[in-house]
């Protein structure tokens, strides 16, 4: 029975050292994401407001060249996948990857940083929401 009882004491201690062992990991990996975490947060609120600066100067750039009102604030994105879009409308056949759009209440603007040339104009017609005016 002895020997049976130090197997048994043996293994508690095992499993016990084991879970201690696993708990301390289990911390350590926590750590790592919260800081994982904390840093993307950063970049992402860095990436924000560069990505807004880009954008106002963008349309500063572009208001050179098209009368754009200052009253409004258009929304500006850049072309990365314009096979893409190309597949879904023709608008973007003479994009480029790294062109950008600003699209306004009522068009769309296709332009080129690189050459500072509006490379096309579209009438935008935004659909309204459902259950929006009813």
């Amino acid at each position: 029975m002895t020997k049976r009882h130090s197997l048994i004491t043996v293994i508690i201690v095992a499993l016990l050292l084991l879970v201690g062992v696993l708990e301390v990991k289990r911390q350590s990996i926590s750590a790592q994401l919260s800081s994982k975490d904390s840093a993307l947060e950063e970049v992402q609120t860095q990436n924000q407001a560069d990505n807004a600066k880009l954008a106002k100067q963008i349309v500063e750039e572009v208001r050179k060249l098209i009368d754009i009102p200052t009253d409004i604030e258009p929304t500006v994105a850049t072309i990365v996948d314009v096979e893409l879009l190309r597949t879904k409308n023709p608008f973007y056949d003479k994009a480029e990857n790294g062109d950008h759009l600003i699209v306004t209440p009522n068009r769309a603007i296709l332009y080129r940083a690189s050459e500072n040339k509006i490379i096309d104009v579209a009438p935008v017609q935004l659909e309204p929401v459902a259950g929006e005016g009813e």
